[in-house]
């Protein structure tokens, strides 16, 4: 078949080729594909060029095919199959996939965000799995590249092709073992600004640094606290401040669990100290991906029906 040939063969006459093939019957082809029987003639007129050959002639109760027409029969229906399964696209269905998805968070979002995610997934999607990727420097190029699909994030500006959708508003918690010798002085649920500074205070730091959120509200009272230790996780951060004197100032989402797992005594910081939003990030490739997409509902449902409750 000459080039020229090949760019003129509608995919469509492969459909109606297919379908007399069936019928044997030019009206009955029409009428299965929704066509007038003058289309699907001038159709036929068409492949007979493309093929060369008349493909079907008159007979007593429809057409005859061809020589031609028989041989090209099992291989018009399979193409015509495949195409069909190839615009077709099946739904994504959350009990049968194997799906892997891959979410970057630090151990914050593991803490407050994933909990309620892996409990989704494993309730609908149990075949489906789920890889916790590190939260890096990288993240956006992975994001773009397609290595993850979806990342947890903070309100920051992200770069351009990506999209976010807000989750929550967080807020700060202050954080003392049970037993800490400041417990019995603290006034309902608070901290003296004298008291708050006078122990030394473990710092979460996820890209390194020596202050936070923390010591930039202190400084606007002409405060400094003193950081004893600066590390990058949150979980390794409570567990020290259940162990030791030491004054942990967490987001709140995190605080609650990791309170009751090492009995810890929450209270509100002494002074008020800036929060920040908290949303997940795609790439616009995933944005209209059925299963990407049905991820990211399964992980801003909590929080939406939390904003409805309101």
């Amino acid at each position: 078949m000459s080039n020229s040939l090949l760019r003129r063969l509608d995919l469509n006459l492969l459909v109606i080729l297919r379908t007399v093939l069936e019928t044997r019957n030019v009206t009955a082809a029409a009428e299965r594909l929704h066509m007038s029987q003058p289309a699907v003639s001038r159709s036929i007129a068409r492949l007979r060029e493309v093929f060369q050959d008349p493909l079907f002639v008159k007979g007593a109760r429809g057409v005859i095919a061809t020589p031609r027409a028989e041989a090209l029969s099992a291989s018009v229906a399979s193409l015509v199959a495949d195409i069909d399964a190839l615009v077709d696209f099946p739904g994504f269905d959350p009990q049968s996939t194997k799906r892997i998805f891959r979410v970057a968070t630090t151990d914050y979002g593991a803490i407050a965000v994933m909990p309620d995610l892996v409990a989704a997934v494993a309730r609908e999607a149990p075949l489906a799995k789920i890889e916790v990727v590190p939260f890096s420097a990288e993240m956006f190029r992975r994001l773009t590249a397609g290595d993850v699909d979806l990342a947890l994030y903070s309100d920051e500006p992200v770069p351009s092709g990506l999209l976010t959708k807000r989750l929550f508003q967080e807020k700060y918690v202050s954080l003392l073992r049970t037993g800490h010798p400041l417990q019995s002085s603290m006034k309902p649920g608070r901290l003296s600004l004298q008291q708050f500074v006078a122990y030394p205070h473990i710092l979460v730091s996820i890209f390194g640094g020596a202050t936070g959120d923390v010591d930039a509200a202190l400084a606007v009272h002409g405060l400094e606290r003193r950081v004893a230790v600066v590390l990058p996780y949150f979980a390794t951060a409570a567990l020290l401040a259940a162990k030791t004197d030491l004054i942990l100032t967490l987001p709140e989402r995190a605080s609650r669990q990791l309170a009751d797992a090492h009995e810890l005594v929450a209270m509100s910081p002494p002074v008020e100290v800036e929060g920040f939003g908290y949303q997940m990030v795609w790439h616009d490739r995933t944005d209209r991906d059925a299963s990407c997409g049905w991820l990211r509902d399964k992980l801003s449902e909590p929080f939406s029906e939390a904003l409805r409750s309101r």
